[in-house]
């Protein structure tokens, strides 16, 4: 088993995934630590580490649904990003909607700034951690990698990113038939279904939304369904628009029964408030922002269920929204119909020919409706119950053994306020951390940079903080 190369009381902390929330991790224990306090290793089985999924896109029409200006990785240089992008393009302003191979590119050059700036070791890793393991002797921890080796390591950070796809039975009866593409991001899959032939799109968000531009951008025949329970589509940016306001905790939330109905009840009447005097809805959702995490610890576990049942997906769609060229390139394809919405329950869908039979249940209670289809994309989004993970292995033998455990709504892992891991045993696991999208067991908002960025960096100065 090899360590890195420490220096004599020097902790070693490595940090297992190297897409957005791994390597920030790694930017701010390197931008604070003192010399000699920690060395760092980032483990990340791709060649190029800062890209995670959402970035590792080469085909710049596909943008950030963020506006530049709020994309700063560094919450202290808010214009941090912005700067990068005008070094680049001086056309680019704090409202422009970039592509999101540039923000890949910038996660890249902020990492390597922050090593070439910084004395503290720093080593790269290629290579997937399949195992974490506790040396409780040693009081430390072994991290084996599917090349045979093992790092040994004071503190492990985890930051796997979107681990799986959900897993469909329904679609059992098209494993091996090369009709099926489960994982949404595999784009040469989707290449391969003939041209001017239809497909079936599953799920009607950000990434079903990907999808459908990825088997139209290079066959204006193609006729796509997408195919949701709700038939939800998010919603668009204004062409221009606001950075977020800094502002206390509302005042007509406060005082408020802390449940979903009561809230929902105030931010609407808010909202025609604010409409009847010439404002935008969006700008009270954007208020929202900062307390959302918040408003989600007021909620009972009751309260959090029936959010997540009734309310969530709404939430979603105004919460997350698209930016305008995407928004309006969207619209166009439904306009013209290449592009059809479909809201209900797909319960069947079976290989017929040379192509697959999709039954829907619509939502309105109408009849049975079939689908003769090419071929079907599954893009209903992450799974984080970790119960059924099963693509990772690392994630499947830490909760085999017992060092992680869901939260009771089976959307994330349990955690303490240090980002501590907790075990099975409902303790903590000192020295293990998470840090990615599973926080929003606890927090609710964990996938966007403005949350993420906020919570790498308290990680890493509790890292610093604290011995191992």
């Amino acid at each position: 088993m090899k360590d890195a190369s420490c220096p004599p009381r020097t902790r070693h902390v490595v940090i297992v995934g190297g897409g957005f929330s791994g390597t920030l991790t790694a930017v701010h224990l390197l931008r604070e630590a003192a010399p000699e306090q920690v060395c760092i290793t980032l483990i990340e089985q791709h060649a190029r580490a800062a890209r995670g999924l959402a970035y590792r896109i080469w085909d710049d029409s596909m943008l950030l649904n963020v506006p530049a200006g709020n994309m700063s990785a560094l919450a202290e240089e808010p214009g941090h990003f912005l700067t990068y992008c005008r070094d680049i393009d001086p056309a680019f302003n704090e409202g422009s909607f970039v592509p999101r191979r540039l923000f890949g590119d910038y996660l890249e050059h902020t990492l390597r700034v922050a090593e070439l700036c910084s004395a503290t070791s720093f080593t790269r890793v290629r290579a997937e951690a399949v195992a974490v393991r506790r040396m409780p002797a040693l009081r430390r921890f072994e991290i084996s990698l599917d090349n045979g080796a093992a790092l040994a390591a004071d503190q492990v950070v985890l930051a796997p990113g979107h681990v799986a796809t959900q897993t469909l039975p329904v679609a059992d009866a098209l494993a091996g038939s090369g009709r099926y593409v489960g994982n949404p991001w595999d784009y040469g899959a989707m290449d391969h279904v003939p041209g001017g032939q239809t497909v079936a799109v599953l799920g009607t968000g950000h990434t079903a939304i990907d999808a459908l531009f990825r088997l139209t951008s290079r066959d204006d025949a193609r006729k796509v369904y997408l195919l949701s329970r709700r038939g939800l589509l998010p919603k668009g940016h204004r062409t221009r628009p606001q950075p977020p306001a800094t502002m206390a905790f509302p005042d007509y939330l406060e005082g408020l029964e802390p449940t979903t109905f009561a809230y929902l009840r105030a931010i609407r009447r808010q909202i025609r408030l604010l409409q009847q005097e010439g404002q935008n809805w969006r700008d009270v959702i954007n208020g929202l922002r900062p307390h959302t995490a918040e408003l989600w610890r007021r909620l009972p576990y009751g309260e959090r269920r029936r959010f997540l049942s009734r309310v969530g997906p709404w939430w979603d769609i105004h919460r997350h929204r698209l930016a305008p060229t995407a928004y309006r390139r969207l619209q166009g394809l439904l306009d013209s119909a290449q592009a059809e919405v479909l809201a209900g329950q797909v319960i069947g869908m079976q290989v017929q020919g040379q192509g697959v039979r999709v039954k829907l249940k619509p939502r309105d209670g109408g009849p049975v409706r079939e689908l003769e289809v090419a071929a079907v994309v599954n893009c209903t989004g992450p799974d984080y119950d970790v119960t059924r993970l099963t693509a990772s292995r690392l994630i499947v033998q830490l909760r085999e053994e017992g060092y992680l455990r869901p939260d009771p709504l089976h959307i994330g892992i349990e955690l303490d306020e240090h980002y501590n891991v907790i075990g099975r045993d409902g303790y903590r696991v000192a020295g293990l951390h998470y840090v990615g999208p599973m926080l929003r067991a606890r927090y609710w908002e964990a996938i966007a940079v403005p949350e993420l960025r906020r919570h790498t960096q308290d990680l890493a100065r509790h890292l610093l903080e604290r011995p191992a």
